[in-house]
């Protein structure tokens, strides 16, 4: 009976206090649901880190891109906001208009604003909000 009881205390604990640092798939799926809901993005699709869709063209015009994520990383948040953000989640990944690479140059992206008009590049973070238990990009 002591064992049980221990066992229903350690899983309220957890259940209150969030269930602990959120994993790489999460902060993936977090990154691409984010690139889906885009509004430029069109006839978005995803299999595994790789995600394809029509949008606006880095050169303009309307271009097919192809996005691969090459790596996520989650770690805590030293910020002054970690009290209400306190993992940080940095996504590195590839992005091909109509096959070719479109590479960062210093700070800038050299991708369309419209596509980075919510958050996203090539290298970009997101902060997980303890409250509603989810990733912000924005």
């Amino acid at each position: 009976m002591r064992a049980l009881l221990c066992g229903v205390a350690i899983t309220i604990v957890t259940a209150a206090c969030g269930g602990g640092q959120p994993g790489e798939d999460g902060l993936k799926d977090s990154f691409a649901a984010q690139l889906a809901a885009n509004k430029f993005v069109q006839g978005y699709e995803r299999s595994a880190d790789e995600m394809t869709f029509t949008g606006p063209g880095a050169e303009g015009g309307t271009t097919k891109w192809r996005v691969q994520i090459d790596s996520a990383v989650v770690e805590p948040n030293t910020g002054k906001d970690a009290d209400v953000h306190p993992f940080k989640g940095t996504i590195k990944s590839s992005w091909f208009s109509d096959g070719q690479q479109v590479k960062p140059a210093g700070s800038r992206s050299n991708l369309p604003i419209e596509l980075m008009s919510n958050g996203l590049s090539q290298e970009c973070w997101g902060l997980w909000d303890k409250a509603a238990s989810k990733w912000g990009w924005e």
